[in-house]
């Protein structure tokens, strides 16, 4: 378990490394990681609240008896 678990944060140091040697060529390629970085980071938060928004509506659902809304036929 310890070697996986080395191995993992030895290719994760690695591709930080990889990618800090590749946007330090030119500002271009930094600016084109930069973009792609934020626009998956925007989009993982998106989907993770609307994860969790569905999630606690379920529960919340659940705890209270709720029934199932009305669905048109």
């Amino acid at each position: 378990m310890v070697e996986i678990e080395s191995g993992i944060r030895e290719n994760t140091v690695g591709a930080i490394e990889q990618f800090a040697e590749i946007a330090s060529v030119d500002p271009l390629v930094a600016a084109m990681l930069l973009s792609g970085a934020i626009i998956t980071g925007f989009s993982v938060t998106v989907f993770g609240v609307a994860t969790l928004g569905a999630v606690v509506a379920s529960i919340k659902r659940g705890l209270t008896g709720a029934e199932e809304p009305n669905q048109p036929a």
